[in-house]
């Protein structure tokens, strides 16, 4: 039985909260997705358990994000739910950032901060602007994580980020939303073949730098998929990190676009039954524990 914590779980109520992003989306995304849903979508006859969560941030209206930290940090508090931390929103490079973060970090259940960086409203080089980076250096100091949610072309952006700010933990999203078809393409295009290298440079680049964690994550092919598409994009960032900097993440329910929670699951494990234990238990469920400060 393999323990696992998911490093990367949305929740949301469309009767109470605007998420606007999720108006260009179909019915799969766009309705309630609950804690319960996210439990009634595994089995554990299959070999795993999930032990805890990380909620992270869903994007919602600018103005609701005060009352998304206060759900958030109300299920971290409810011993029945399964999540152990909660990262928020937050622009870091608006005014009033400081305030806002000091406020939020003397909450215990607030482990990091996402802001989203492959959305249109993001332009790009917005995480490279002084304010920005100071704002990165300011998590490190109050203890917490930065989540790096960037477009897979400006995965670059990403490396300059931890770079300037190596107190602050950086947890790569989704292995940099890498394109999920064009990585799994058993006879790729010339053109394919140039985005599969640049990424694979890319995530070499981003995984040799002391400060950068990735979350295992984020591929929803569009296209048949099989346990060996996938692993042609996994082993790259197994390969890019080492074993204490990768962790296990689901991106629920996003990925139901593509397949389920559980199928997710059972292909990463099946993916990994060729690391040792330790590493493999790190990946799972160790790596998260550490970073995040779950207990």
């Amino acid at each position: 039985m393999m323990n696992i914590i998911d490093t990367h779980v949305h929740v949301w109520d469309l009767d109470n909260y605007r998420l606007p992003w999720l108006d260009g989306e179909g019915p799969t995304l766009k309705r309630t997705w609950s804690v319960s849903d996210y439990a009634a979508c595994q089995d554990e006859s299959h070999g795993y358990h999930v032990e805890q969560a990380v909620y992270i941030e869903v994007d919602m209206a600018h103005d609701e994000r005060e009352r998304e930290n206060e759900l958030a940090c109300k299920m971290v508090s409810d011993p029945s739910c399964i999540y152990g931390a909660a990262c928020i929103s937050g622009n870091l490079d608006e005014p009033g950032f400081d305030e806002y973060i000091e406020r939020w970090v003397a909450h215990p259940q607030v482990r990091g901060l996402r802001q989203v960086l492959h959305v249109p409203s993001a332009a790009p080089g917005t995480c490279l602007k002084p304010e920005f980076l100071a704002n990165v250096r300011k998590l490190g100091e109050l203890g917490l994580v930065f989540e790096g949610c960037v477009r897979c072309p400006e995965l670059g952006d990403l490396v300059t980020v931890a770079k300037e700010c190596p107190d602050t933990t950086i947890v790569l999203n989704h292995m940099g939303i890498v394109d999920a078809d064009i990585m799994g393409a058993e006879n790729p295009t010339a053109d394919e073949r140039a985005y599969q290298d640049a990424w694979k440079r890319n995530m070499a680049q981003v995984g040799k730098l002391p400060n950068v964690v990735c979350k295992v994550s984020g591929l929803n092919p569009m296209k048949p998929w099989s346990t060996e598409s996938l692993s042609r994009a996994v082993d790259v960032a197994l390969d890019a990190f080492d074993a204490d900097k990768v962790m296990f993440a689901s991106n629920f329910p996003v990925l139901h676009v593509a397949m389920s929670l559980d199928e997710w699951i059972c292909q990463m494990l099946k993916m990994t039954e060729s690391l040792d234990a330790p590493a493999r238990e790190a990946l799972f469920a160790e790596n998260a524990r550490r970073v995040y400060g779950l207990k």
